[in-house]
């Protein structure tokens, strides 16, 4: 039984003694790498230019002490993005990277857990002039709107703006289509649906609103009995016509506001002829449609 103790004790002690081995190790340890971080800017468009490369590749020297030590590597492949006010403009269309914002970027990053050193003074971003050009926008998605039955449109679908000024680079620029796309909806009365651009990006932006407004209106379609009057010579003659348009229309105008009757006189007979005034409104019957002349 005592030799049972004493071999736990020796065996505990072993164990003591190599936990403080590896604290006091690890705590002198001190590691050394160079390890490549990703410098890049926060959009692909600075002022009014655009960046060629958006992100450089740099070795980095990372040192660290004690348990950091054994993190070293969570440094690797790091994202950088500095911001707009970091890239300086030079004269050789490049922005220059002064390697002093880039480490202070990795000490705010690991709060002093590694000492950071970087062999490049600066980096260079190179870019294009930007090209500014109104493009129109295009809707989609027209298949999504539903009109309720007897319903027509009064408004036909538009977008406002019909264009936006963008920015970017050329190929960017001429390969670009702008859109909105509708969601489903039923269209009953006037509307104005307020959506996003599609096509923009961060290779293209505009110098406006990156949002437009879908508009239009539709109205219930209904049909109306007129009775006009019409002289003929010596004769007054009461002609029927039925149009059909929009309720509200034809609820709130007056006859002579609606349609105007002529007409076109034959070797014995007069052709009665009406036409609509409102560009929503049709005729579809008139009766009698001709009058026969007296004095045949």
């Amino acid at each position: 039984m005592l030799s049972r103790f004493i071999q736990k004790d020796y065996l505990l002690f072993i164990a003591l003694t190599s936990t403080i081995w590896l604290l006091i190790t690890i705590g002198a340890a001190e590691r050394f790498a160079n390890i490549p971080v990703i410098v890049s800017s926060p959009s692909s468009i600075i002022g009014d230019t655009y960046l060629v490369d958006t992100a450089v590749a740099v070795n980095v020297e990372v040192q660290a002490k004690g348990i950091d030590a054994l993190w070293l590597y969570e440094v690797e492949g790091e994202a950088v993005v500095l911001e707009e006010a970091s890239f300086i403009q030079n004269d050789d269309h490049s922005y220059q990277v002064r390697g002093s914002d880039v480490l202070t970027a990795l000490n705010t990053r690991f709060k002093g857990n590694y000492s950071f050193t970087i062999s490049s003074k600066e980096l260079l971003f190179p870019y294009e002039s930007l090209q500014r050009v109104k493009l129109p926008i295009e809707i989609s998605g027209i298949n999504n709107v539903l009109l309720p039955p007897n319903f027509k449109w009064i408004e036909p679908l538009r977008v406002l703006p019909e264009s936006v000024e963008v920015v970017g680079a050329m190929d960017a620029v001429n390969q670009a289509q702008l859109s909105v796309d509708l969601p489903e909806f039923y269209w009953e009365g006037a509307h104005a649906l307020d959506v996003q651009i599609k096509g923009l990006g961060k290779d293209l932006a505009t110098v406006e609103s990156d949002r437009a407004e879908v508009m239009g209106a539709s109205e219930l379609w209904t049909e109306k009995k007129l009775q006009v009057a019409l002289i003929l010579g010596q004769q007054i003659i009461d002609i029927e016509v039925w149009v059909s348009g929009p309720k509200r229309a034809l609820k709130n105008f007056q006859t002579e506001e609606l349609v105007e009757l002529s007409w076109e006189e034959y070797e014995r007979a007069f052709s009665i002829v009406c036409r609509p005034l409102n560009p929503y409104v049709s005729v579809l019957s008139v009766r009698p449609n001709s009058i026969e002349k007296l004095d045949v």
